[in-house]
């Protein structure tokens, strides 16, 4: 029987080398990882990974699941696009989703701009109509194995070529239109928006092209240099960060991004192979933009143009995020070997890589800059100065560095360090730290253990952990010795199921699978979590244990559970006693008195 696409999925991908592409995992054993939770802040490692069971889960803030779960969450995907993501990865293919009508035929948006995409870089090398923008590619050295990285294409010199393309596929001109693909013409038709010019796709954070950055190829053409998509549903340019989908991986194993200006700033690094990289597109960084980024790093350098206008732009997004709790630094180009990356790497590709390997501290470079445009010879240009640097290193909050940079400045203008403090009072608030942006994932809370519950829980996990010890649990363990919610509840699906795979001679690892598959879509009471959660806490519990040692617990557990259900009884019997000495009733309470006495 063919398996579906989900099941070959997760058969080809492993869930630790997936999640190790986001996170830096340590070994727990046992096929087991552990690593710091991405989903809410911790100083120690909350969240598991079993490669055996193919499931994550944060004991910190309850979240869990498989390999789609985990895209997911992080990437912010619905299950198909999961299922898309990671199909793509490891060579399978996912039958078409048909979008919902709901969805603002934002799934019809994506398709088209694939399409647009292909029928691009198809041009580029295969019909003279790209020999203009091949010839370009030369000038800039980008060889082919670079654009087909990045998908360059280039759109043909006529009026309708794409549009005629695409509704030869079923696109409406309305679609095309609204999908910024097309434009409308004063007749009323739909035109192409892009015509003779390189063609630059613009990839969300998973890869797929949302939008194009359009490069004129002709210097007498009339219309601006770059030609960028208008905002689109799927197309908000404060989203965007250019090479983002090929830089996370670079990202998380350098610890850090660079943030340059330009689209083929990016394009000449990775020929460099500094692949750490992303583009802001001349503009000051977005608080969404810095949220994506704060994913996969805390660590930002900035490279910017030295002229005012991209000196500017960066400077904001620099403040907000330092706001956010960025570590923000400055990969500063001399002006001797260029201006930009594109042009270091054009003259000399190990020189960028140097460049980027030594940033400087933001607040070095603002008193370079600071220096250079203010003659503190006079009384004008100290004032000046001193207030700009005074602002920016009032947003340093540690004391420390904070001191280190007013001592500085406190030598270059000679002025008391005194005098200093008192300015950065005057800029930092007394009373309230700066507004940090709210968290785009709502934390859940972990759930507060009885010591019942650990029991429950050490032994439903055990069940479905080891096959060895699960059918002299499920002989032993009473279901009322279980509280009725939720550990009886689940027990008695696990029994059930248990029992139909011991006639079927299946697997222990098919246990836990069913049990989640049987609930999947239908689990209003949260059992999924909470079977996930047990199984490997007591993975985590009994690593490196004997298999007496297990025995031992376990016999602990139902003990401590037969002594809960004894304590919970004797009580009830003590309250029936006196209930029955106080309305006189002799012998009901001679026979409470023998059932009690049998407790003792």
């Amino acid at each position: 029987m063919a398996m579906d696409a989900k099941d070959e999925i997760k058969q080809r991908i492993n869930i630790a080398e997936l999640i190790s592409e986001y996170l830096e995992l340590k070994p727990a054993g046992s096929g087991s990882f552990k690593a710091l939770c991405p989903f809410h802040g911790e100083k120690s490692p909350s969240f598991h990974i079993s490669v055996p069971k193919e499931i994550w889960h944060c004991f910190g803030c309850a979240k869990g699941g498989d390999v789609f779960s985990f895209v997911m969450e992080m990437e912010g995907m619905s299950f198909p696009e999961a299922m898309r993501f990671l199909g793509k990865k490891v060579g399978v293919e996912v039958p078409e989703f048909t979008p919902k009508r709901t969805d603002n035929g934002e799934e019809t948006m994506k398709a088209l701009h694939e399409q647009a995409g292909s029928f691009y870089e198809a041009l580029l090398w295969n019909h003279p109509s790209g020999e203009t923008a091949k010839a370009y590619l030369v000038t800039r050295n980008i060889n082919e194995t670079l654009s087909r990285l990045f998908q360059l294409g280039a759109s043909p010199d006529s009026w309708d070529t794409l549009v005629a393309a695409l509704k030869k596929r079923g696109a409406t001109e309305s679609m095309l239109v609204k999908a910024g693909l097309a434009s409308t013409s004063s007749k009323g038709n739909a035109i192409d928006r892009f015509r003779n010019r390189l063609m630059i796709p613009l990839h969300d954070a998973h890869g797929a092209i949302v939008g194009f950055t359009a490069r004129q190829l002709m210097v007498d053409d009339r219309g601006p240099k770059y030609l960028n998509s208008p905002e689109t549903p799927i197309y908000h340019k404060g989203n965007i960060l250019y090479g983002l989908h090929l830089a996370k991986t670079g990202i998380r194993t350098q610890k850090c991004v660079v943030i340059v200006e330009g689209n083929l700033d990016v394009i000449a690094s990775h020929k460099a192979g500094v692949e750490h990289v992303v583009a802001s597109s001349g503009t000051a960084l977005t608080e969404n933009q810095l949220r994506i980024l704060k994913k996969l790093t805390d660590r930002l350098l900035f490279c910017f143009d030295s002229d005012a206008a991209g000196f500017t732009a960066a400077q904001r997004g620099i403040r907000l995020a330092q706001e956010m709790g960025f570590n923000v630094e400055v990969v500063s180009i001399p002006t001797d070997i260029g201006k930009d990356p594109d042009e270091v790497v054009q003259k000399d590709p190990e020189a960028w890589k140097r460049l980027v390997k030594e940033p400087v501290a933001i607040v070095a470079c603002y008193f370079a800059r600071a220096l250079d445009t203010y003659d503190i010879k006079t009384v004008d240009g100290k004032k000046k100065l001193t207030h700009f640097l005074v602002e920016e290193i009032s947003r340093i909050k540690d004391v420390v560095e904070r001191e280190h940079w007013l001592q500085r400045l406190s030598d270059v203008v000679r002025v008391d360090i005194g005098v200093l403090r008192s300015l950065v009072a005057q800029q930092r608030p007394s009373t309230t730290a700066p507004a940090l942006p709210k968290p785009m994932v709502a934390v859940q809370k972990a759930p507060v253990f009885t010591k019942m519950d650990q029991s429950c829980s050490f032994l439903i996990g055990l069940v479905l952990l080891e096959h060895e010890t699960a059918h002299d649990i499920l002989a032993r363990l009473n279901p009322y010795l279980l509280p009725e919610e939720p550990w009886r509840r689940v027990y008695k699906s696990t029994v059930l199921l248990y029992t139909e795979l011991e006639r079927q001679d299946s697997t222990q690892f098919s246990l836990f699978a069913r049990l989640s598959a049987s609930l999947e879509g239908n689990d209003p009471l949260n059992d999924i979590p909470r079977l996930r959660s047990a199984m490997l806490r007591v993975q985590n519990e009994i690593e490196g244990q004997t298999r007496d040692q297990v025995r031992e617990e376990l016999n602990l557990h139902i003990n401590i559970l037969a002594a809960v259900q004894k304590d919970a009884k004797r009580k009830t019997l003590e309250a029936a006693i006196r209930e029955a000495e106080q309305a006189g009733d002799t012998d009901r309470m001679q026979s409470l008195l023998s059932e009690f006495t049998k407790l003792l």
